[in-house]
């Protein structure tokens, strides 16, 4: 069931998530764009999240950003203009460090770009000490290497050192790739296209925002809402081999799925090894963390001996 709608104020806004983009001109939507964007998800309910550019945007864009609740995901530069909103920290720096005012803590999303990975345990570091909630997304996944994958390994390993040792002094923030798999229960993936659709500075709608970027075909407009076909095959019920996976806070992301296996609803490799080096490295913090409420209450995670689900389906000879 659709309950958000995302909405690409700038077609320059920052990438938050695993796609990505070269955009660096401002691409304003069309104002009377944005207000039919905004009729639309007020007359289906819609919760509202806006994702702005790089460029304060001009007041009349906030006046009607404003009339509404919503939450924003802004670059990290601009968190002072944005006081509530989740900040997007570029490990590239193009965006800013981890703002906000001394002693506030925010949520931030750090996105991680192939050629900074090794970087990635002291960035995580860094933004501890800011973060309500931190969520680390990898770009260029669909370039990773044998040797990128261990060196995710790596950066894990050092990572939760940091965490535990914030943990363990009473701070509590979320790190996606290690409190998500400690505290869900059950898949709680990104469902684009599912409970969220994005709406872009055409006037039309997509799956996500990597979709508009990549060029690819609506998945309706604000004039016919969704046209999307076969929508069903985006669920987790039409997904046998995550349906039985216990990476559970693997995204199962959509954009990747369609651009490295052209199914929406089959992961590639790369995310299936990725997301259980997350799952087991969350499954040693959790160990490590011991007697340390409230860890000592969660439900332990279980080894296993795989990296990617699709070993685990037997090779079956042809009969003839």
């Amino acid at each position: 069931m659709l309950t958000h709608l995302l909405v690409l104020v700038d077609g320059s806004a920052p990438s938050f998530c695993h796609y990505g983009h070269d955009r660096r001109i401002t691409e304003l939507m069309p104002l009377a764009v944005l207000e039919r964007t905004v009729a639309f998800a007020h007359d289906r309910r819609l919760a509202l999240t806006y994702v702005p550019g790089r460029e304060e945007l001009p007041p009349e864009y906030r006046a009607v950003m404003d009339n509404t609740a919503h939450a924003a995901i802004v670059p990290a530069g601009l968190a002072g203009r944005y006081p509530d909103a989740i900040l997007v920290v570029d490990a590239d720096g193009n965006d800013g460090s981890a703002g906000g005012a001394a002693g506030e803590r925010r949520q931030f999303i750090l996105r991680l770009p192939r050629h900074r990975l090794a970087a990635m345990a002291d960035l995580v570091r860094d933004c501890l000490g800011r973060a309500s909630r931190l969520n680390v997304y990898l770009g260029d996944i669909e370039r990773y290497t044998a040797a990128d994958i261990e060196e995710y390994g790596r950066q894990l390993e050092l990572a939760a050192g940091y965490v535990a040792a914030v943990y363990r002094q009473g701070s509590l923030p979320e790190v996606n790739i290690f409190s998500d798999r400690m505290l869900l229960s059950a898949m709680n993936n990104c469902d684009a296209g599912v409970v969220h659709l994005t709406a872009a500075p055409d006037g039309k709608l997509y799956i996500c925002p990597g979709f508009y970027y990549d060029g690819e075909q609506p998945a309706g407009s604000l004039e016919d809402g969704i046209t999307l076909a076969n929508r069903q095959l985006l669920t987790l019920a039409n997904a046998p081999i995550c349906s039985c996976c216990d990476a559970f806070h693997c995204k199962r992301c959509v954009y990747l799925n369609n651009k490295l296996t052209l199914e929406w609803n089959t992961p590639s490799r790369e995310q299936c090894v990725l997301a259980h080096l997350e799952r087991n490295a969350a499954r040693l913090l959790l160990d490590r963390l011991g007697s340390v409420p409230p860890f000592s209450r969660l439900r332990a995670i279980p080894a296993v001996d795989y990296l990617d689900p699709f070993d685990q389906i037997p090779t079956r000879r042809l009969q003839p």
